[in-house]
């Protein structure tokens, strides 16, 4: 049986995974949050995926959702792995509402991180730009932008 994790796990672990892309600058710490909110937010994006369980009884089909970031003008995408792992089709929506299609590159199960690849990117989709982790320290205040139930902003 899929094992199911509750939002919250999602948020944390997109949370550590791209700490380093929402970190504060000195500038960002003289913005308001809904600055940094509409500055971040064209770079999120919703992943859904559907999958099947195949036993004795029959085929059970379900899907999953969660967030993203988009991290590469290459359509890269970083995801949690239990959104994706495993599943039949993979896609991404971003804020201007296009869907596309994706692909898994890489996935560690043990820290619930995914790397998607896009089959495009669209025009309304911005590359989130990342940080430096070395200039993070335990306790620096974050904000995390995420979307596991849709972007409508509003």
């Amino acid at each position: 049986m899929k094992k199911v994790f509750p939002k919250e796990v999602l948020v944390v672990a997109l949370a550590a995974a791209v700490l380093p892309v929402f970190a504060p600058t000195a500038q960002a710490q003289n913005q308001s949050l809904d600055d940094i909110f509409t500055r971040v937010s064209p770079t999120v994006v919703v992943v859904r995926s559907k999958g099947r369980d195949v036993r004795a009884g029959g085929v059970t089909h379900f899907t999953e959702t969660g967030s993203g970031v988009l991290i590469g003008s290459d359509g890269r995408v970083m995801t949690a792995a239990h959104v994706v792992n495993g599943m039949d089709e993979i896609t991404v929506e971003g804020i201007g509402g296009e869907v596309v299609r994706a692909t898994i590159i890489s996935a560690n199960a043990a820290a619930d991180v995914s790397l998607l690849q896009l089959e495009r990117v669209t025009k309304a989709m911005r590359v989130a730009r990342l940080g430096d982790s070395d200039g993070m320290w335990v306790g620096q205040q974050i904000m995390v932008v995420g979307a596991p139930t849709g972007l409508r902003i509003r």
